[in-house]
């Protein structure tokens, strides 16, 4: 008897264990959903100089540089309006010179190119990025060898380049995206671009700074430029008169305008410019018809230029194309 109660014992403790087992593989399992991305999701893509959202083969662009002159004879320019960021920074005789960032887009003509200096050489350093010249101050050309920088100089890379019969030279040298960027990769370049600018389009939607239609910066007796605020871009006008893009005589546009201020100051030589790019100061970032008063560091030569609020929080661009000015501390400064 006590072993027919053993033997029925055995036989219920072992439907209990597998009722439980049983009820443990009914349990729920997570949505697969929630822990892995939905196959319908769209991978998307950001240009780190401007911000704006891109396709994939705009992305893989090769990114250049290329040193613009401004003097009234280069005037109007060709290409300027397809840049991601155009610097804008003094040279010698009183007129200021331009170095373009090229990626979002394709400039079919971009030019007059001019020569090299070397404060151009820290901003493609900044970036790690190849550059369009012809030429150079004897100081950049010494910089250019022996840091070994990506350098992609007229005087040696002829068929990238092309005069214009209508100007005279030395206002007639031009060159394109297609070519600059086919010279990189015959080149074979260690390209590996350096990048940390920061975009934010929420910052500028809600950002209560004080209004501004108008920037106008007086750099000296030669020379004045200005910017006019109009359906939420900056359009750039030089000594009075609108700066437009040669081809399709269309204003040149763009969504930011910095005002870096710094020292700018003669050499020794009373002809050639220092201007300094690493260390610190001050000035003003422009969009969305505001202004803030901003701080900027740089490191060294190949560092990112960091821009800041007065209270020391990173102050973020507005997506979309921008205007850097870097100007002296004696540049007037009017903001309207």
């Amino acid at each position: 008897m006590k072993n027919k109660s053993k033997l029925l014992l055995c036989i219920i403790l072992s439907i209990s264990f597998i009722t439980q087992g049983c009820s443990k593989k009914a349990e729920p399992i997570a949505n697969p959903s929630k822990s892995k991305p939905s196959v319908n999701s769209v991978q998307k893509y950001y240009s780190p100089y401007t911000g704006e959202e891109v396709k994939k083969e705009v992305l893989d662009n090769v990114a250049v540089l290329a040193i613009v002159e401004n003097s009234v004879p280069a005037r109007p320019q060709s290409g300027l309006n397809a840049a991601d960021i155009v610097y804008e920074t003094m040279a010698e005789g009183g007129t200021p010179r331009f170095i373009a960032l090229f990626q979002k887009e394709n400039a079919q003509k971009i030019g007059p190119l001019r020569s090299a200096r070397p404060y151009f050489l820290d901003i493609a350093k900044e970036y790690n990025l190849p550059f369009a010249h012809c030429g150079g101050s004897q100081e950049a050309l010494n910089e250019i060898k022996s840091e070994k920088l990506m350098s992609m100089n007229e005087m040696t890379n002829t068929s990238t380049y092309w005069r214009d019969s209508i100007r005279k030279s030395p206002h007639n040298l031009y060159t394109s995206t297609e070519k600059l960027r086919a010279l990189v990769k015959t080149k074979n370049y260690a390209y590996s671009p350096s990048v940390k600018l920061k975009f934010d389009k929420s910052y500028w939607d809600n950002a209560t700074s004080p209004k501004v239609t108008n920037v106008v910066l007086k750099m000296n007796r030669l020379y004045n430029t200005s910017y006019a605020f109009k359906n939420g871009f900056y359009l750039k006008s030089m000594d009075g008169k609108s700066s437009n893009n040669k081809e399709d005589n269309l204003p040149l546009s763009f969504k930011n305008v910095v005002v870096q201020i710094t020292s700018i100051k003669n050499q020794k030589d009373g002809v050639h410019l220092d201007i300094q790019l690493v260390g610190t100061g001050d000035g003003y970032v422009i969009s969305n018809g505001k202004f803030v008063k901003m701080h900027w560091s740089k490191k060294d030569s190949t560092s990112q230029t960091i821009l800041t609020d007065e209270k020391g929080n990173s102050l973020p661009l507005n997506p979309g194309k921008t205007w850097w000015n870097i100007v002296d501390k004696s540049t007037v400064i009017d903001i309207k």
